[in-house]
């Protein structure tokens, strides 16, 4: 937020001063405050919020009256200056600095008001070109005005934290299992680290296979109107989802097409799209082609080589006795998979139907990171997030579910994440992938994995914790052949 204390001529002690009245403004609020909350869909509110004239006046003259204290005006010592003439060059920003401060506690006042509890940040209603849509608070506020006089009045949508109580946490029955590692397992072992090696080769053929990938221009289309344009996007052959629209179609669209067509698919505007005004409404998204690529596995011959083994057979082995080393790991996955099992069954959490792209993106992220940390090439986790995002709802269902009671777990003994931490599991995933520390981390920073990161690291903290106090028994199970993808 901006700050008093940046405002020039003004002491940075203000900034002070600032936090101060920002903390008072916030109790005003709370009672001040006019709120009315709507449902909108699952687990979402819509909020219309107005703080009253008098108490944005009230905090105006307050500023303007330290200002007479601190601001320094040319031809006039501190604090001597007119209240006309500080009003007058120090307007802009008083009032500035005040909106930013009237919408962060106004918010907070409403929610309080309203008794809700906000999952993440809420996005406000603005008026754009072709209709209202949803922003960010960033850039709400470079839209946003104080009234010169006048109530202020603004609109925003916030995703709601689930309520529910954790069932009985100490004692969770789990199986200790045997863990088998196949010849099966180690040739899928092998094909995924040639698979990390490989590249996407252009084809001069048509794209046939859900991993080939599509480089196209794409258009939406509603009631006749270009509503957005993008160039050069990289499409999967699979059902998507493309500016939080999803695309069930979207495979069967591309399928058999090459460079230099021209494919169409309908579509139907989610109710949490940005433009609220084509929420319902049909639209169409076109695309026009230029390129396809397919993903090409190193050479089998090259990956002998580059690896130092003689054969296929002793690359094999090889790979076998990898996983041998990591029966350990795969034991604990087996055993974290039967304590979320018992939380999923003992919880009473229902999720209605209907997830908002958010909630499906805060699922699919936190997928995504698990998919890192197991070295999966990124085809595969490319095709399991569209997967995700547009038919697999049972295990976004899952995946959410999982979230919250984790993070409540999380919350109620105080587990956290620690930078070294962090740092520690970037450089294991940079080494399964070949890469760089600095390149996996500012790759994870650039698709904002990193918070994800932090929540899969204590989520496993939790699981942790859950399974010292456990009942584990030593019964003999075979664990599945390989891990989930």
């Amino acid at each position: 937020m901006d700050s008093i204390g940046q405002v020039p001529g003004v002491d940075p002690e203000a900034l002070e001063k600032y936090e101060a009245r920002s903390e008072k403004l916030l109790e005003e609020l709370k009672s001040a405050v006019q709120a009315t909350a709507r449902d909108v869909g699952m687990l979402r509110k819509e909020l219309t919020v107005t703080v009253p004239a008098e108490v944005i006046t009230a905090h105006m003259q307050h500023n303007y009256d330290e200002l007479m204290h601190d601001a320094f005006v040319p031809g006039f010592r501190k604090g001597r200056a007119p209240r006309q003439l500080v009003e007058k060059r120090f307007g802009a920003d008083v009032r500035e600095s005040l909106k930013t401060m009237v919408v962060g506690q106004s918010f907070y006042a409403a929610v309080d008001k309203e008794k809700i509890e906000p999952l993440g940040d809420p996005l406000f209603r603005i008026a754009a070109e072709g209709g209202d849509k949803l922003v960010d608070i960033g850039q709400a506020l470079t839209t946003f005005k104080l009234p010169e006089d006048g109530d202020f009045t603004y609109v925003c949508e916030v995703e709601l934290r689930p309520q529910f109580e954790l069932p009985e946490l100490k004692g969770i029955p789990v199986r200790n299992p045997t863990v088998t590692i196949t010849d099966e397992m180690a040739a899928e072992e092998l094909l995924k680290r040639r698979k990390i090696q490989g590249r996407m080769e252009p084809v001069s053929g048509p794209a046939t296979e859900s991993d080939d990938q599509v480089i196209a221009d794409v258009t939406l289309t509603v009631d006749g109107q270009e509503v957005k344009t993008e160039d050069n996007v990289v499409l999967g052959v699979r059902p998507s989802r493309l500016d939080g629209v999803t695309l069930m179609n979207l495979g069967e669209a591309l399928r058999g097409a090459a460079a230099g067509e021209v494919r169409e698919t309908e579509c139907t505007i989610p109710d949490d799209y940005e433009r609220t005004d084509l929420r319902g409404k049909s639209g169409t998204f076109t695309f026009r082609i230029h390129e396809v690529k397919r993903l090409v596995p190193v050479e089998l011959d090259a990956f002998l080589k580059d690896w130092g083994f003689d054969n296929e057979a002793e690359a094999l082995s090889y790979m076998k006795d990898q996983l041998e080393a990591e029966r350990d790991r795969l034991v604990q996955s087996a055993r974290r998979g039967q304590v979320e099992q018992y939380l999923l069954e003992k919880t009473q959490l229902d999720l209605p139907e209907g997830f908002s792209a958010r909630q499906v993106d805060r699922a699919v992220m936190r997928k995504v990171i698990d998919l890192h940390q197991r070295g999966i090439p990124m085809s595969e986790v490319e095709a399991r997030i569209d997967a995700l995002r547009t038919s697999a709802q049972d295990e976004v269902r899952t995946e959410l579910k999982l979230a919250f009671i984790m993070a409540k777990i999380a919350e109620d003994r105080g587990i956290e994440v620690t930078d070294e931490e962090v740092n520690a599991e970037i450089a294991r995933i940079a080494r399964s992938y070949g890469q760089r520390f600095d390149r996996i981390r500012d790759d994870l920073q650039t698709r904002g994995l990193l918070d994800q990161l932090v929540e899969e690291l204590r989520h496993g903290k939790c699981v942790a914790e859950l399974l010292a106090e456990a009942d584990i028994q030593d019964v003999a199970a075979a664990a599945p052949a390989s891990e989930p993808a």
